[in-house]
């Protein structure tokens, strides 16, 4: 008992420590970019949004205010959304490579973008195309995969591949049949993912879908270890199996497409993410689902950070993540293997010993 409360409070100083240094980065944030600002000229540009004065320029101050800040609680949240949807989807179908788009959700949303950019659609409509077209992805899953009968939890995953594939091709033909003078190169350039277009109304349109299914996968956090036991071991403890699964599902999708409806499709956060929180803070959810959150956010803001200050021009945040990423998640890859081959060899060497222990004493006796 006292070692648990040991390891919770440690928990706890990691995640408060990590939420300091999001707090950190997100400050020094506002200086960076191509137009460098000093910290203190900073300052006096949000001063002067609520003041109403003139310290510093009509440039630096909408630089600042309209674009850094929102750009920054974009980052902020669309990490940390991707890393709880992450953790939500791989806690829900018991499956370490879950993602947020294992339903085909981010395919989806891409194919709903893509569609609006096609017919002249402003921001707004984009932006609604695709996140309506992400919720309905889910709604076709559940209609696939059925309501009743055994394997419920695979028929949804391969009803996913199947709605994700299809979508996915549906992008691939509209970017075929798209101008490729004017459409092609904003269709290719939304797809790679980037928070370059963020914007206050845009961020605050897609902000309560991602905080509600947040909350949602918070307050349910301790009910997720119990899917990783059976159906009727689940039933036991008074829990409904499909309602509990459908409304975090629904939740993380949720998440996902409000994600790809601002920014694109980010990938890897939902992926390593969780696996780094799991090698740190252990297995159970209610632990890995906060800690997820923090370093999300923390991850997409430092990498959205230095794709707008490393090169003269920008790149999208996705494809640093992704450079990033795989590395990162092969390492832990190898590292949870050679934690498993100790594993098995401390368990080969204690089969050994017990196996010598038992010959000596038939041997010679006592």
């Amino acid at each position: 008992m006292e070692s648990a409360n040991k390891k919770r409070k440690w928990n706890t100083r990691r995640s408060l420590a990590a939420g300091v240094i999001a707090l950190v980065a997100s400050a020094i944030s506002l200086g960076c970019g191509r137009y460098a600002i000093a910290p203190y000229d900073v300052l006096r540009a949000i001063c002067d949004l609520f003041t109403g004065s003139d310290t510093v320029s009509d440039t630096m101050r909408h630089v600042v205010c309209f674009v850094r800040v929102p750009r920054i609680f974009g980052a902020l949240l669309c990490g940390a959304g991707l890393a709880a949807a992450g953790a939500g989807f791989q806690a829900v179908f018991a499956n370490p490579l879950a993602t947020p788009d294992t339903l085909g959700v981010g395919n989806a949303a891409s194919f709903g973008a893509v569609a609006a950019i096609l017919m002249g659609a402003g921001r707004t409509g984009i932006q609604s195309s695709a996140l309506f077209c992400g919720l309905f992805s889910v709604c076709l899953v559940y209609l696939f995969a059925g309501t009743g009968g055994e394997n419920r939890t695979l028929r949804l995953v391969l009803s996913g591949m199947i709605i994700g594939s299809f979508f996915s091709s549906m992008v691939s033909f509209a970017k075929y049949v798209a101008d490729p003078q004017d459409e092609l190169p904003s269709i290719t350039y939304w797809l790679l993912g980037s928070l370059k277009n963020m914007s206050w109304p845009l961020l605050l349109s897609g902000a309560g879908w991602i905080l509600a299914g947040i909350v949602i996968l918070l307050l349910f956090r301790w009910k997720l270890d119990a899917l990783m036991l059976s159906e009727e071991e689940v039933k036991s403890f008074g829990i409904s199996v499909h309602g509990f699964r459908f409304m975090t599902v629904a939740a993380s999708s949720a998440i996902t497409a409000a994600v790809v409806s601002m920014c694109g499709q980010i990938g890897w956060i939902g992926l390593l993410i969780p696996h780094f929180c799991r090698m740190i803070y252990g297995g159970s959810n209610k632990d890995v689902i906060p800690s997820s959150i923090v370093y999300g956010a923390l991850f997409l803001l430092i990498t959205d950070t230095a794709s707008r200050c490393i090169t003269a021009s920008e790149i999208p945040a996705a494809i640093l993540t992704s450079l990033i990423g795989a590395p990162l998640f092969f390492k832990f890859c190898l590292l949870k293997m050679e934690g498993f081959a100790d594993e098995v060899r401390g368990k080969r060497r204690f089969n050994w010993l017990q196996k010598t222990s038992v010959v000596i004493k038939y041997k010679y006796g006592e």
